[in-house]
């Protein structure tokens, strides 16, 4: 897709937030990196006024066995559509992204004919050490360095805590990013 103007927009999610993420994982035995993707595609399908969001995953291929002490890059692009119209809960489309991601049911993106509609999201959780607690640093709201996008949302979702996200993207400017985190907000606390 061609490079079109866009802008940053940050969303923090707070440990309240982070939390129903968690409990809501456990009812519907769904990860909460797979809530939170189908929470931010179901928000931008309502500022959109879409039925279908078209995802791109960053996969971090490591699921393998000896693949956990593998040196490098070994990150993948995926990309899926998600139907996420007729009145569907996040629930429900939670419950669709995380069954296709554990099949690994992924399309293939038409390189030649990407209309640059995409919303692309890089999750990235806190790493687990055995006997070991991880800092995390804070991300750094005040850096403005996008702008021009090749999709309509280009996003680092950044767990800070167990309980908080920070969503830092790069937007196309004729979406709004604070109406995508009103959405969400919706989306999750109903």
């Amino acid at each position: 897709g061609r490079r079109r103007p866009g802008y940053d927009h940050y969303v923090r999610l707070l440990p309240n937030c982070g939390k129903v993420l968690e409990v809501a994982s456990k009812v519907l035995g769904a990860p909460s990196d797979h809530l939170l993707v189908a929470a931010i595609g179901l928000a931008f399908a309502q500022i959109a006024a879409r039925d279908e969001v078209k995802l791109s995953l960053i996969a971090p291929m490591r699921d393998g066995r000896g693949e956990g002490q593998a040196v490098g890059n070994m990150a993948s692009t995926r990309h899926l559509t998600l139907f996420v119209g007729g009145g569907r809960s996040l629930g429900a489309c939670a419950l669709e992204l995380s069954g296709r991601l554990r099949r690994r049911e992924w399309e293939l993106c038409d390189v030649l004919g990407d209309d640059g509609d995409r919303v692309f999201i890089n999750v990235r959780g806190i790493p687990g050490f055995d006997g070991a607690t991880p800092v995390i640093e804070r991300v750094d709201v005040k850096r403005k360095p996008t702008k021009f996008v090749r999709n309509i949302i280009e996003m680092f979702a950044d767990q800070e805590t167990p309980e908080q996200w920070t969503l830092w993207m790069g937007i196309r400017e004729d979406f709004d990013g604070s109406a995508l985190a009103k959405a969400m907000r919706r989306g999750i606390w109903g």
